[in-house]
């Protein structure tokens, strides 16, 4: 699926902030961190078996990377990505709860023009971490929904001019799904819908 999106940048420092992460400082090394860890044991869900991916590497369809790519939009950060773990040092709720948090976006010789694009995450959840989960998404004003499947949506669509990024959470019983663009507004939120169900396409089968 083909998205028009207005030709707007955001630098790595700024996305951070919103999502309370920092920037490492100093000369971290690009390749540190960014060993594959291994997939965590499928898991069972109405019909479908939940696989966490190993690494950031595999949490889109090559189809959906090859396009990322041609808009010159690459996996920056988190397991597998150019910089590992060390352009961003300070971990993701979605990180702290168990799971992988993968940053694209747009390369730069320099440091500061590092840009973020979206940062998708996944993390294998049961019955006893998903109440938790679930108050912690309520508990920030997202907005309660279903998707196309019937699962959990907590979500806000943003607003790239009041500088509010699109945020999705996708809640199943063994899974939470969250993209979240840089940009808000209602094209990059249907956006963060279709990368969602491409990353459940992923790590169920």
């Amino acid at each position: 699926m083909q998205f028009i999106r207005p030709l707007l940048g955001a630098s790595m420092a700024g996305v951070l902030l919103l999502s309370g992460c920092s920037l490492l400082g100093g000369d971290a090394n690009p390749t540190a961190s960014a060993t594959p860890k291994p997939s965590k044991t499928a898991v069972e869900s109405v019909g479908e078996t939940f696989t966490e991916p190993a690494d950031c590497t595999t949490i889109l369809p090559q189809s959906q990377v090859d396009s990322y790519a041609a808009e010159k939009i690459v996996l920056l950060a988190g397991p597998g990505g150019i910089y590992g773990d060390q352009l961003v040092p300070d971990p993701t709720p979605e990180t702290l709860s168990g799971g992988i948090s993968c940053y694209f976006g747009y390369d730069s010789d320099n440091p500061d023009g590092i840009e973020i694009y979206s940062v998708i995450s996944v993390v294998p959840i049961d019955a006893s971490t998903r109440p938790d989960i679930v108050q912690s998404l309520i508990d920030q004003g997202l907005n309660e929904g279903e998707n196309a499947a019937g699962e959990s949506t907590y979500a806000i669509i943003g607003d790239s001019d009041a500088n509010i990024p699109a945020i999705l959470n996708v809640v199943n019983d063994t899974s939470w799904i969250s993209v979240i663009s840089v940009f808000g507004g209602q094209t990059f939120f249907e956006e963060n819908v279709a990368i969602s169900e491409l990353v459940h396409d992923q790590v169920y089968n």
